[in-house]
């Protein structure tokens, strides 16, 4: 599942529907594209949903291209990239990054058995200023989000917090 020349930085497995069967969310790093000069970003992470058939093969169920951003785009915090976990019926992707005001998000998907998808379930942004320790958290609900399956999901599509 990870092509030539991509990495794989986090591979996490969970159950999500009461099956039985494990999913894994696969966080890729795609390879530099040649002629980037300084200053320009790479391309997104790609992250991966696969649905194990119980014998150790994986299918794809899902994927997006757009919720994990390039290890370029943290600032002097660094890679964003945070970790990912699988939770029963749930699985949250974390980003974060900064300088002296650290961002963090927190984007949680939910497992519909109905629709067979995940759906957006909850986005959390927030922002602390690590010289004054003020912060501002805004917890986005799926209500608030709209119904939208994982692999539709664009995190710019959230309003960013900032701090007074």
């Amino acid at each position: 599942m990870v092509p030539s020349g991509a990495n794989l930085l986090e591979a996490v497995r969970g159950e999500l529907n009461g099956d039985g069967i494990e999913y894994q969310l696969l966080v890729i790093d795609q390879p530099t594209p040649e002629g980037l000069v300084p200053g320009q970003h790479g391309p997104n992470r790609v992250l991966l949903l696969l649905r194990g058939d119980g014998r150790g093969r994986w299918q794809l169920a899902a994927r997006n291209d757009k919720l994990v951003p390039c290890s370029t785009r943290g600032g002097l915090a660094g890679d964003p990239f945070a970790y990912a976990m699988v939770e029963k019926g749930t699985f949250s992707v974390i980003t974060n990054g900064g300088s002296r005001e650290r961002w963090s998000s927190t984007y949680r998907f939910r497992y519909a058995p109905a629709d067979k998808a995940c759906w957006v379930d909850g986005v959390r942004r927030k922002v602390v200023d690590i010289e004054t320790e003020a912060t501002n958290i805004r917890d986005y609900s799926a209500a608030e989000l709209g119904r939208v399956r994982f692999e539709d999901f664009d995190p710019s599509s959230v309003a960013e917090v900032s701090l007074p």
